[in-house]
């Protein structure tokens, strides 16, 4: 199979440790292609995927959305009310509806990957990006999307084991981060293999 990754800096692997070489090798037997960049957000990363393209995949996994987040929680103390531009989750949701879209017209399956921000207990940015991965499910589910990956158990998991850290600023994962990630992936693409993707 042809398997897409579409997503910000986690998917590029920079900075920090990247998850992408641990996964080609776990399954050595598909062809990966990184369509990650730092930075983007879920309307720059289909403003760059218009304009870069896509060859047709069998699967693509799209992870994106912490950025949103952490803007979210930089630029906005509470949620916005009254009349007005849209709120921003309405449009988060038609920003993500149109990158799926775009997405589904290049690729058989589509693989959804909640945005996470770790070691973060109880701060603004964990509250927007659980909003954020709430909005993306949301979003996912309506489409009929049926794989959204929380990666979220496998980091606790992981922590019950006493493995970390896992990330190097919250965000970006160490070595030990990124291994639990692409743990989560491969099983993920074992079960597209399995059904036929």
């Amino acid at each position: 199979m042809l398997i897409a990754f579409l997503g910000d800096s986690l998917t590029e692997g920079w900075p920090g440790a990247a998850f992408f070489p641990l996964l080609e090798r776990r399954v050595a037997q598909h062809a990966l292609l990184n369509r990650g960049r730092a930075g983007d957000t879920v309307s720059t990363l289909l403003a760059r995927l218009r304009r870069d393209g896509l060859a047709p995949a069998d699967a693509a996994f799209v992870w994106v959305g912490v950025n949103d987040a952490l803007a979210d929680a930089r630029d906005a103390p509470g949620p916005q009310r009254g009349h007005g531009p849209p709120t921003r989750p309405a449009r988060l949701a038609a920003d993500y509806e149109a990158l799926l879209r775009w997405t589904e017209a290049r690729a058989r399956r589509i693989v959804v990957v909640l945005p996470l921000v770790l070691e973060a207990e109880g701060t603004p940015w964990e509250e927007r990006a659980a909003e954020t991965a709430a909005t993306i499910a949301a979003v996912a589910a309506r489409r009929g999307i049926r794989r959204i990956v929380d990666l979220r158990p496998g980091f606790a998991a992981a922590s019950r084991e006493g493995r970390g850290p896992f990330t190097i600023d919250g965000v970006h994962f160490t070595e030990t981060g990124a291994e639990v990630v692409a743990d989560a992936l491969a099983a993920v693409v074992d079960e597209l293999t399995d059904a036929g993707a």
